[in-house]
């Protein structure tokens, strides 16, 4: 099924939308060199793969570095594809091979036919601030060739940058932005995907052209829910992905193992911050001896089972509401956090851990509400029972300040916690 596209912004510019105005939910994946490092089979059987899963959208570069991975950023300029193809002639952004083009064009409509957007990079960051191939003399010029390439296409959003603080080179991001945005007509959204620890707000977040902003906090992984929620208290507003945090069995990360634990954490914090989560498999994306083994991964197969619970609230009309909680609230790693409802009638929690603690219940707008426990895990779900809340809706003018204290069920590693209103 093809993607109802190009995905815009909602009128509150909170979250996205298909060409219908319905919710669009953002759930990435991580395939950074797609065009360049893998076949056209295997690009398809992973594109299958994640489609399947229920992923909306995969992060990847139109001009990848060289084949080893380690070197890629090193000041490298794009690499071959799998045929031999670069995707410069004579290695300058202003002379695109249309060969190599030619296989972009056959994967972006392979996605499409898969119902996937392709959050697309025209280039890895590095050829800006490392090789410096893109610079003020073409980056207009490549960003509107580009552009123009894809107008008609319904499954593309553009992301500028790449892993690479702008400081100092932002004049050519602004220009690689000007150039797309003219070249596609403003068809297709526009963002930034910065380093390590760093959020697109920090440098362009009042520039017209930033869409919505992307946060890295790669191994920081703690940090993930501040750092969504600061963002989206920004003005303007813009939606915001968390576009890249640890991913699955990396090993480089001093905050790890990362787990399937931590990938969960990941993603429910950014999504109960109100924000969007991209994941990310360490072996696949590197195209590692073995890589389309990693495919089934148990962090990368419960990406299914957060989008399902996700998707069965509606989360576009949620806000962040850590004032839930009475107590036992946690911190860090361990933090535990809530969404709710505007009208108050709802509510779900994230509980990171194994643990106990206390809500306020009169913080929902209905005389009683009804308790689901869900197992992130494998989606197993428990009755938590209907509790009364001392919400003055019986003519009353103050609440009756009324707690009560849940226990995630036993043997769970973490869980989420639907609340109500009771019928």
């Amino acid at each position: 099924m093809s993607v109802n596209g190009p995905i815009r912004l909602s009128p509150n510019h909170r979250y996205f939308v298909d060409a219908s105005g319905q919710p669009f939910f953002w759930l990435g994946d991580t395939a950074w060199p797609l065009f360049a490092l893998y076949t056209k089979e295997e690009a398809e059987q992973y594109l299958d793969n994640r489609a399947q899963k229920g992923f909306t959208v995969i992060q990847c570069v139109i001009t990848w570095g060289a084949p080893d991975i380690s070197v890629s950023w090193s000041g490298t300029g794009p690499g071959p594809n799998r045929v031999g193809e670069y995707p410069w002639l004579d290695g300058s952004p202003t002379k695109p091979n249309p060969k190599y083009f030619e296989h972009v064009d056959y994967l972006v409509d392979y996605a499409d036919r898969r119902g996937l957007v392709l959050a697309l990079l025209p280039t890895w960051g590095h050829n800006v601030t490392d090789t410096r191939a893109l610079n003020r003399d073409n980056a207009y010029e490549y960003g509107r060739w580009v552009g123009s390439r894809y107008r008609d296409a319904r499954n593309i959003v553009w992301v500028n940058g790449g892993d690479r603080e702008a400081t100092g080179f932002e004049d050519v991001f602004r220009d690689l932005a000007r150039g797309l945005r003219e070249g596609d007509g403003g068809t297709h959204l526009i963002t930034y995907h910065p380093c390590g620890w760093r959020s697109s707000s920090y440098y362009f977040h009042s520039e017209d052209w930033l869409d919505f902003n992307m946060i890295q906090t790669w191994t920081a992984w703690p940090s993930i829910h501040p750092a969504v929620l600061s963002d989206l208290l920004l003005v303007p507003p813009k939606p915001v992905v968390l576009a890249e945090g640890a991913y699955e069995n990396g090993p480089e990360y001093p905050m790890g193992p990362i787990t399937p634990a931590i990938i969960r954490r990941q993603a429910w914090w950014a999504f109960t911050a109100g924000g969007f989560y991209t994941n990310g498999q360490y072996q696949m994306w590197r195209v590692e001896p073995g890589w389309t083994e990693t495919f089934n991964t148990p962090g990368t197969n419960q990406m299914t089972i957060f989008r399902q619970i996700a998707s069965s609230v509606p989360w576009w009309d949620m806000v962040a509401d850590q004032g839930i909680y009475a107590s036992g609230v946690q911190s860090e790693r361990y933090l535990n956090t809530a969404m709710r409802t505007l009208d108050r009638t709802k509510a779900l929690l994230y509980l990171s851990t194994q643990c106990r603690f206390v809500l306020w219940m009169d913080r929902f707008a209905a005389q009683s509400v009804r308790a689901t426990w869900v197992n992130p895990q494998n989606g197993e779900m428990k009755d938590g029972g209907t509790y009364p809340t001392g919400s003055p809706l019986d003519g009353t003018s103050f609440p009756k300040r009324r707690t009560e204290c849940f226990t995630v069920p036993d043997f769970w590693e973490d869980a989420v916690l639907l609340l109500e209103k009771a019928e």
